[in-house]
């Protein structure tokens, strides 16, 4: 009878110490719940699993919680999205591209103008005159362009009054059923009141103009988007110096720049994007976003990342 009191008490001595080992070891009863897709995260949010649960945060590019996530239109934001000609908007993302006769320049917004003279002379038969967003083919002395605006013909003393005439047409001289000439002029021209000249519009190499291009009755006018200024030759862009001194005249414009400028700034930076890069609670201020941790965790030196305290107290 003694020994098997002696056996229970040993079992239960041995129980007691498997217990308190047990307890002094904490479990990791975390669950990665980003790595076995039972998260609730949008499908273009990024999952990050924590301590105690998991956090989801809208990719670059969308806006939201975490939980919906929806596509910001950057075409909308910081004027046209920087492109300086067309702005397409993809999901999480934008793209620049340029009107023909122009090329996308390094920086991925700006336009420049594409020499079409270079390649195969343009296709001209003699002479190739490049000109902003566009070309022009001229002949000879003695010779006359084509209706194709390639070819050069020899002028002939006999034959259609085209040919042997001072018709005086700008660009393409067509017979009449009467026996006279009527003036036509290439596309993106138009016939000016006179019926002889052609008046260069903004469907034609862009007006000749870099950036931006108005019609009007006189012709195009040149504008630029506005982190760039028109250069003297009036068609021309280039990049403004923001250091540049301003004169009276312009302080109107530029603190209503300015004003924009700083709008779009604080547009940019918000919670409702990203929640404001905050690995936790996020407040929108007059200066920004400011970020917060909960109990049990720390700011980092970023101002964004929370850390949880690194201790146990026993």
């Amino acid at each position: 009878m003694g020994a098997v009191w002696t056996a229970r008490l040993l079992c239960l001595f041995l129980l007691l110490l498997n217990t308190r080992q047990s307890a002094a070891v904490p479990h990791n009863t975390d669950l990665d719940q980003c790595a076995d897709g039972s998260d609730a995260c949008h499908i273009d949010a990024i999952c990050q699993n924590t301590p105690t649960s998991y956090k989801c945060t809208c990719k670059t590019g969308f806006k939201g919680d975490g939980k919906h996530c929806e596509d910001i239109d950057e075409c909308d934001l910081e004027y046209n999205g920087g492109c300086v000609h067309e702005c397409n908007n993809i999901p999480g993302n934008y793209r620049c591209t340029c009107l023909d006769g122009f090329h996308l320049a390094h920086d991925g917004h700006n336009c420049l103008d594409v020499d079409e003279c270079i390649f195969n002379n343009g296709g001209c038969q003699h002479v190739c005159v490049n000109s902003m967003g566009s070309y022009e083919c001229r002949c000879k002395e003695g010779f006359f362009l084509s209706d194709n605006q390639h070819t050069c013909i020899h002028r002939s003393v006999e034959g259609l009054s085209c040919m042997n005439k001072e018709h005086g047409c700008a660009h393409i001289c067509k017979e009449t059923p009467k026996g006279g000439v009527a003036c036509e002029c290439r596309p993106g021209f138009e016939l000016a009141k006179n019926q002889r000249g052609c008046i260069l519009t903004c469907n034609h190499g862009n007006g000749g103009c870099q950036h931006i291009c108005e019609d009007t009755e006189q012709g195009p006018i040149c504008r630029c988007h506005v982190r760039y200024t028109l250069h003297t030759d009036g068609r021309t862009c280039v990049e403004k110096d923001e250091m540049a001194p301003t004169t009276p005249d312009h302080n109107a414009t530029s603190l209503a720049e300015v004003d924009k400028r700083v709008k779009r700034r604080l547009l940019m930076e918000t919670c409702a994007l990203n929640n404001g890069g905050c690995d936790s609670t996020c407040k929108d201020t007059s200066t920004g976003v400011r970020c917060s941790c909960p109990v049990g965790f720390t700011l980092q030196p970023d101002g964004k990342s929370c850390k949880e305290f690194c201790c146990f107290y026993w």
